[in-house]
């Protein structure tokens, strides 16, 4: 990677090697995550074997909902302590602290009075009030999480960020199983989320303490809201792009019919680990070399890259054996998904290349324009998805209009990201997407009719990323030896 760098360019180190330090950080927080993936894997079958797709359709909007008044709470002030040059001040970080710790004890309130009537009206009948009210208590713990996360994400101590929600995974399934076990039905799932959620705080503030000392002096949060406020609107629009199937579904379709949406739209999402995390590190690591376009464009194109490599053939295999991952692996009762399954895998082969865009967007700066396209992109969601159920198809009128704008905003952002920082995405995706093609063509017309239960099934996996890897170094192995070479180097002299 380095001679590579050297010969396009006289760019500093430290700066030159931003896609490096993204892909080491990545790699930071996958390694110590991937055995808790693992873990969550076999969770996850024991909870949707053990519970219905009724159970996930009703929390599925009772949870959304608790996320949205989080997300509602917050003026985008942790995102703004992390893109801001100059390092924040204790008054900074108190005044902050204070203006989130209003906004959310007011959400947790909302949640509380108005939140069992919103459920109730999207499921179409009663469901015991408090199993929205206990989300409050998840609400009200996150105020003291955003000043210890936004400080470690700005120095890029994601390995402790991780250890927090590790913890908080271990808390999902150990309380969800348990329930689960003991025939509490929907309330596995609402403990589940709950302790999840005030278990990775408890952790976050161990390993960083911070004193939640509230302040009047609120004059410091000015500065914060202009960047954040735009930020958060973005955010707070591809929320409800993704309330598809939280939101619009249980009106439309019934609890049933959301519970196999939503179990589609979990498995498609599989491969997107390693995206969520080059996402997380994305806004403090470009927004350090902001001021550098060429640095931010070879950066971003070897994250996009590696994301791509890692993430492709998991949907190679996800494509090749999806009837077979639902009946072999959580039961007959989920098969009827397969069909949006399908669809929705489509839909998330596409978030990298728009959820890897919009945090360099706002890394440099560019928030009115993720704001516009956010809006816009949600909106047409869910005018899509109303005019396709209205002709007809069907619970599979969500999965259509998610990937139809997915790809929409594709062919919006893309030529953005050109235009701002020269972007040049195609011409690093082409040998990866052939050798995806490849591995899950060979898994679908070779291996599948050798798989006849869930042992084989996860060995038929193995054999596609295998042939994946291997015919992608056949067609690219100059750059591959190169990259590697570079980052390798780069960890071992302890620089970035």
């Amino acid at each position: 990677m380095r001679p590579a760098l050297a010969a396009a360019g006289a760019v500093p180190a430290d700066s030159a090697s931003v896609g490096e330090r993204a892909v080491r950080g990545v790699l930071t927080l996958g390694l110590r995550e991937g055995v808790m993936k693992l873990l969550a894997f076999g969770g996850d079958i024991a909870l949707y074997r053990l519970l219905t797709p009724a159970d996930f359709g009703v929390i599925v909007p009772v949870a959304f909902l608790a996320g949205m008044a989080k997300q509602f709470a917050d003026l985008g002030l942790q995102p703004s302590l992390i893109q801001r040059a100059a390092e924040p001040s204790p008054r900074d970080l108190r005044a902050v602290f204070t203006a989130q710790l209003a906004l959310v004890t007011l959400a947790a309130a909302v949640v509380v009075l108005a939140g069992p009537s919103l459920v109730a009206g999207l499921l179409g009948n009663t469901v015991d009030p408090w199993l929205i009210r206990v989300f409050a208590l998840s609400i009200l713990f996150s105020a003291l999480r955003i000043v210890p996360a936004a400080l470690l994400e700005r120095h890029l101590r994601f390995g402790r960020l991780a250890t927090a929600d590790i913890a908080g995974t271990l808390t999902y399934y150990a309380a969800g199983i348990g329930f689960a076990i003991g025939a509490a039905g929907v309330w596995s799932l609402a403990f589940a989320h709950v302790g999840a959620s005030v278990t990775a705080t408890a952790v976050l503030l161990a390993l960083r303490p911070w004193p939640p000392i509230p302040t009047i002096r609120l004059g410091a949060i000015r500065p914060l809201i202009s960047f954040g406020s735009r930020y958060q609107g973005a955010r707070l629009a591809l929320m409800l792009k993704d309330a598809l199937i939280p939101l619009f579904a249980p009106r439309a379709f019934g609890a049933r019919d959301t519970g196999l949406l939503s179990w589609a739209d979990k498995i498609a999402a599989q491969p997107l680990t390693p995206t969520q995390l080059v996402a997380r590190v994305s806004l403090p690591a470009f927004a350090r070399i902001q001021a550098e376009p060429d640095a931010v464009r070879r950066g971003a194109e070897l994250t996009l890259k590696w994301n791509a490599i890692v993430t492709l053939p998991a949907f190679a295999a996800v494509v090749a054996f999806g009837p077979e991952i639902a009946r072999y692996i959580y039961g007959e009762a989920w098969v009827p998904a397969v069909p949006a399954l399908y669809v929705l895998t489509i839909n998330a082969m596409l978030v990298p290349v728009n959820g890897l865009i919009t945090p360099v967007l706002n890394a440099l700066g560019r928030t009115r324009i993720v704001l516009a396209v956010a809006l816009a992109w949600a909106a047409l969601a869910w005018v899509v998805a109303t005019v396709l159920t209205s002709a007809g198809l069907g619970f599979m009128a969500v999965p259509a209009g998610l990937v139809g704008t997915q790809a929409l905003a594709a062919a919006v952002l893309l030529p953005l990201a050109h235009r701002e920082f020269g972007l040049r995405l195609l011409r690093h995706l082409g040998k990866p997407t052939v050798a995806a093609l490849v591995a899950g063509g060979i898994g679908r017309l070779v291996l599948l009719p050798l798989l006849t239960d869930a042992v084989l099934l996860v060995q038929g996996g193995l054999v596609v990323v295998l042939v994946y890897a291997g015919v992608l170094y056949g067609l690219d192995r100059a750059a591959l030896r190169t990259e590697l070479a570079g980052l390798l180097a780069r960890r071992r002299t302890g620089r970035a």
